[in-house]
This record gives C-alpha cells, sequence and structure tokens, in this order.
C-alpha cells in the first residue's frame, strides 16, 4: 500500500539568442539540452524541431484555426499567431546556418516545451507518536481446537486469533506522501506527442500518441512520448504569468481563479488554449478520476490521475557569455534545481546516494561538449 503510481510535470524555455553571437555562425544557438531519464543523459532539442511539435507547421492543426489569433505578448497584445509563425521560421533558418543576423529578427519570441506526464513509481511513510496516546492493537475472541488423525499418528492443532490496530488518536499519524523513487513508469524521455515513426508531426499523430501514453494502450515497457510544445512570447515571463508553473489542462492555477476564468498561465494565453485544446483533446487528460479522492487528498483513489501543472525544469540553453557557450536555467520543481547524467539510477529507486550516481558518469562538462557542440565565437 506504501508504493503508488504519482506524476510530476516540467516545462522548458526555447528562447532565440539575445545578442549578435561572435562570428558569422548561429547555428544551435536556439537550441535547449534536456535531461533523457531513460537514456539517463543530455539530449538536444532543436529549434527546428519544437517548431514543428507546435503543430503550426501542420495543414490540419491550421486548417480551421484562424493565423490572426491574438497571442498575450505582455505589451499590448497585438501580436498575432501568424507574427510568431513568421518570426520563428526567420529564427529557424538562422539556427540553421541558412541566413544572417539582422535587426528584423524578433528577439521576443519563445518556445515553450512542456513534460507533463513525468510518472515514477514512489515509496510513502507512515509516522506516528510511540505509545498508547496513538493507539494500540485491541486482541478479540480466540479459540484453540485439537484434532487426532490416528491413520498417521498426529495431532493437528488449529489456533484462531482476532486482533485489530486501532488508532485513537489520529492527530499522531502523518502518513508522507512519495518520499522516495522506487522506480521509472514513463513521460521523461525526450520524443514528442506530434512525432510519428516516420519521423513526421501532425496533429492526428499528437492525438493519437497523447492518448496512448494516457490510457498505457502498450505494454508498459514501451517507449511513449513525453513531450508537447506551444508558441509565446517572452511578456508573459516578465508579467509573472508563466515564469514559474503553468497548467496544460481546463483546470486552473489557484491565482487564477479570480481573473474571470481565463488561462492566463498558458503559453500564448487563453486564445492559444482554446486552439490547442480543441486539436490536441487536451480536456481527456483528466477523464476517468475521482474527483472526490483528488480534492479531498486521499491516498487512494477509484481512478487514475494524471498530472495537469508543470514547473520550470532544469534545461541548459545558449549563452555567449560562458566559455561552454551554454548555462544552466535552474529548475523549480520536484526533483530540484538540475538533471544531469547518473540522476536515472536514484530517480528509478536504486540504492544509491545522488553523489554516487553522478560519479558513475563522465564529467557534466564533458558530456555537454560530446553532444552540443557550439563554434567558438
Amino acid at each position: 500500500m506504501l508504493t503508488r503510481s504519482s506524476q510530476v510535470g516540467e516545462f522548458y524555455v526555447m528562447s532565440p539568442p539575445q545578442v549578435k553571437p561572435k562570428g558569422d555562425n548561429g547555428e544551435h544557438t536556439c537550441d535547449i539540452m534536456l535531461f533523457d531519464e531513460e537514456r539517463d543523459t543530455h539530449v538536444r532539442i532543436t529549434w527546428e524541431d519544437a517548431l514543428k511539435a507546435t503543430l503550426v507547421k501542420d495543414p490540419e492543426f491550421m486548417k480551421n484555426r484562424a493565423p490572426g489569433t491574438k497571442m498575450q505578448d505582455g505589451k499590448e497584445n497585438k501580436s498575432t499567431l501568424k507574427t510568431w509563425m513568421d518570426a520563428a521560421d526567420k529564427w529557424n533558418a538562422y539556427n540553421k546556418g541558412e541566413r544572417e543576423w539582422s535587426e528584423d529578427l524578433d528577439k521576443d519570441i519563445r518556445i515553450v516545451v512542456a513534460r507533463p506526464f513525468i510518472e515514477h513509481l514512489m515509496h510513502n511513510v507512515v509516522m506516528c507518536v510511540s505509545g498508547r496516546d496513538t493507539g494500540a492493537t485491541l486482541f478479540g475472541p480466540a479459540d484453540m481446537q485439537l484434532s487426532a488423525n490416528t491413520q498417521v499418528k498426529t495431532i493437528e492443532g488449529h489456533y484462531t486469533g482476532h486482533f485489530k490496530a486501532v488508532v485513537t488518536k489520529p492527530q499522531n499519524v502523518l502518513v508522507m506522501k512519495d518520499v522516495a523513487c522506487a522506480g521509472y513508469v514513463a513521460g521523461g524521455n525526450t520524443r514528442w506527442f506530434a512525432q510519428n515513426e516516420k519521423n513526421e508531426f501532425s496533429q492526428e499523430s499528437a492525438q493519437d500518441n497523447l492518448q496512448a501514453r494516457l490510457s498505457f494502450a502498450n505494454d508498459d515497457t514501451d517507449r511513449y512520448a513525453s513531450m508537447l510544445a506551444f508558441p509565446c512570447y517572452e511578456g508573459q515571463f516578465n508579467s509573472g504569468q508563466l515564469d514559474t508553473v503553468m497548467s496544460v489542462t481546463t483546470r486552473l492555477l489557484p491565482w487564477e481563479v479570480n481573473n474571470a476564468g481565463l488561462h492566463a498561465s498558458f503559453p500564448g494565453g487563453d486564445d492559444m488554449f482554446q486552439i490547442y485544446n480543441a486539436a490536441l483533446q487536451l480536456s481527456q487528460v483528466h477523464y476517468g478520476e475521482d474527483m472526490k479522492a483528488a480534492e479531498n487528498q486521499d491516498f487512494i483513489s477509484q481512478g487514475s490521475t494524471n498530472n495537469a501543472t508543470c514547473f520550470l525544469g532544469p534545461h541548459r540553453k545558449y549563452d555567449p557569455f560562458t566559455k561552454s557557450f551554454m548555462s544552466l536555467v535552474p529548475g523549480q520543481g520536484h526533483f530540484g534545481a538540475d538533471a544531469i547524467p547518473g540522476d536515472a539510477r536514484w530517480r528509478r529507486g536504486e540504492s544509491v546516494s545522488l553523489k554516487a550516481a553522478r560519479d558513475t558518469m563522465v564529467p557534466l562538462e564533458m558530456a555537454q561538449h560530446a553532444q552540443m557542440v557550439y563554434s567558438a565565437r
């Protein structure tokens, strides 16, 4: 009973370089590095793949959706999905080394990458005050029966007892949930929901892969997709609407309840949420949940409980002011400020210290340079 499945969520922010990189080569300056728990290593996430994962390049996604839909930009909210798409295309060409730096590049656009369903088996702890003040084990009626088996010359005895542990003062008992990882389930890799086996990005693939992940349609050991991508502007982070936490479903954050029910913490604002909610059927995330158990924060519920809240997660992005040309954006969520190769061991429940797990891997700086190399600037 003291081991249960639990989900957490993280989001990461992709942004173009805010100052012109030294030299003429701008390749990979919009990319980020994410920790892939299934591979126990850092993986480079390209701006091009993230742009495709937003589905703005999918004709089926854009067919019934107006490119003129307004997006929150933290200024006068005059930006539209069309202006964001045009700016993202220019940065994509720059990130691939196909165009030079120019002043018409919009440095305020962002892509938010979310992993809402990072799932682990978690150990829990029951703590209580010892002694009769908390409770006792009660003994009920007992019975002893003897019988003789003359054929094999044995005497059998059967004892029946009734015992029950009773807590008389619940205030002395505390159930601490999710205190240690017991095993990895899914949701911590770097595969896109919108990407199919042919490396094509589409709305249909996003819907199918999302449903397969939520229902575990395939074997538990299969590699399910983990990541979603949404267009965004820097202004949402400056205004405090998206600086620490976001929700990917219809469930609003506590401080949004008094804001006319608008989904201000979703990348792009409420209008963009309506688009992605309809396209990806995000409401299905909470299908089959035991709402009463969720509201009461019960330890055991009668249905599945899928996470919708994502905290800012650790990721590495381009930084022209460091020797490695990258810097860490510290995480604000459940697993701490950073994630590096070796962390998968303790996240999977292995009996190993955090330091020992990390020491078994190559040095962090070497691992970074081996997978993401920026030319000298």
